[in-house]
């Protein structure tokens, strides 16, 4: 399913911790995500997990993911997406959002949240299919760490999550474009953060 392949994509990438809270649609994404070696830290809400979140980042140098729900998830998880920005320490906030098919319809929680975030961080990445997961958050994770660090936005709408990933070999299919994260360029982005 999709949700494996974000997880195992966040671990090839180096991905230590996932903060959040749990619900429809990511649940599944964290559970993954804990098997695949990352730490999830659940939270009462949102916006003590991007701070926890971006705060880490500042410490380690290294992205750590805010996982929220689709809606008001995302409004409550952009404090932390914004701190993150503001004080240019690296950060992934990862969302999953209404089903494609139901996006102007009024589905559970639907909500614009690419332009919500975007005003808060240096970048955002809609993902529309399987395949666009590992080059989005390869993506993601070094243009947090590059230039100037900070928060950065990724979209996933529930139908790519619970999408079934076609083949055995999902690294050869679906992580094709995931550039590893080098310890060097970890210390470097703490190095300029902290000036």
């Amino acid at each position: 399913k999709g949700f494996d392949v974000v997880a195992r994509c966040l671990s090839c990438l180096g991905v230590k911790h996932m903060m959040g809270v749990v619900g429809i649609p990511v649940t599944q994404l964290a559970s993954s995500a804990q098997c695949n070696g990352i730490r999830f830290l659940g939270f009462r809400n949102e916006q003590s997990a991007g701070y926890a979140a971006s705060c880490l980042g500042y410490l380690t140098g290294r992205p750590a993911v805010l996982l929220t729900v689709s809606g008001p998830g995302v409004v409550h998880g952009l404090a932390g997406l914004a701190n993150a920005t503001a004080n240019c320490w690296p950060m992934v906030m990862i969302s999953g959002s209404v089903e494609r098919k139901l996006v102007g319809k009024g589905g559970f929680q639907e909500l614009d949240q690419c332009e919500v975030a975007g005003a808060h961080c240096k970048r955002v990445f809609r993902v529309r299919s399987l395949s666009q997961i590992g080059m989005a958050l390869s993506s993601a994770i070094h243009e947090s760490l590059s230039g100037r660090p900070g928060g950065v936005y990724v979209d996933i709408p529930a139908d790519v999550l619970f999408k079934a990933a076609k083949g055995d070999d999902v690294d050869e299919a679906y992580l094709k474009g995931v550039a590893p994260v080098t310890q060097d360029v970890f210390r470097f982005a703490a190095d300029e953060a902290k000036v």
